[in-house]
């Protein structure tokens, strides 16, 4: 069991770690209006390992720095490499809640992904839940719509990778720590950017430029360690809901910064969504607690 000041620290950390989520996608997009991609993502990049770095000194985790080379963890990095491609092409063009809101699709594909691959079993409830979600997903990309392109698309498959790199993420092992995991996810990131930097006309980043990618990229490495010590210190049943506040703040980042205002069908469609990413949850951690007490019995 968790002390209240556990969870409290828990709570705290997840909350402020969606928001600086968001403040980092919002620095990034505000790059996008004038920096090719690929030079973006280097450059970040090279920020953030530098930070990354950091923190595996300050958390005396260099000594296993080279679990980073075992296969789940390049596999790991390789999808992100992925996401990283299909995300910053995406939010480059996508208003930012929009884009925000479809990644909160995750769970819910997730969830397609464990039954496809049968790595569990998942009723009728869960898939009703599916459907629902999907149909928000539908409100908010419009498909045939003068607002669904090909960055609509590029937002769902980027939420389909992180899906599947959230599985992957289920099968490494304790042993090696987050921040080397981070490391390799961000080294694999700035690889992305070379690949999108190929045809590019690449230019020397302004003051203003270096500054937001360098506050994007210690927002990042902050909010990443805040998730750690989120999932460290509260229990995921606790923390899954508060997920979805990064729609809420994306939202509000949206509408101050970049004059984005949702209509109708994107406010029902995030609420679909969030719907049934919390209904999802909450079968998941009821799953969790009838498998836990049929243990306890059995003892």
């Amino acid at each position: 069991m968790r002390s209240p000041g556990e969870t409290k620290r828990g709570v705290i950390a997840m909350i402020v770690g969606g928001a600086l989520f968001v403040v980092n996608d919002a620095f990034v997009k505000l790059a996008t209006e004038t920096m090719p991609l690929g030079e973006l993502l280097v450059v970040r990049g090279i920020f953030a390992i530098a930070c990354v770095l950091t923190l595996i000194m300050s958390f005396g985790d260099g000594k296993r720095i080279g679990a980073a080379a075992k296969p789940v963890v390049l596999l790991r990095a390789s999808l992100e490499f992925m996401v990283s491609l299909c995300y910053v092409a995406a939010i480059a063009q996508l208003p930012i809640g929009d884009l925000t809101t479809i990644m909160q699709a995750t769970p819910i594909i997730m969830t397609i992904l464990c039954a496809v691959l049968r790595i569990e079993l998942v009723d009728w409830q869960r898939w009703l839940a599916v459907i629902v979600g999907f149909g928000g997903v539908l409100m908010i990309a419009q498909p045939g719509g003068a607002n669904f392109t090909v960055f609509t698309l590029l937002a769902l498959a980027s939420a389909s990778l992180v899906a599947l790199r959230d599985l992957v993420t289920r099968k490494i092992s304790g042993e090696v720590p987050p921040t080397v995991v981070i490391l390799t996810t961000t080294i694999f990131a700035s690889l992305g950017g070379l690949v999108l930097g190929i045809g590019e006309t690449w230019h020397q980043p302004s003051a203003y430029e270096f500054g937001l990618l360098m506050g994007a990229a210690i927002i990042v490495s902050i909010a990443n360690s805040l998730m750690v010590v989120a999932y460290r210190s509260a229990d995921i049943s606790i923390l899954s809901p508060l997920r979805y506040l990064v729609v809420v703040w994306a939202a509000g980042m949206g509408f101050l910064v970049f004059d984005e205002r949702p209509g109708f069908a994107g406010v029902l469609g995030a609420a679909f969504i969030v719907g049934s990413g919390l209904y999802t949850g909450y079968r998941e951690r009821a799953r969790h607690l009838r498998a836990r007490e049929s243990v306890e019995v059995v003892a």
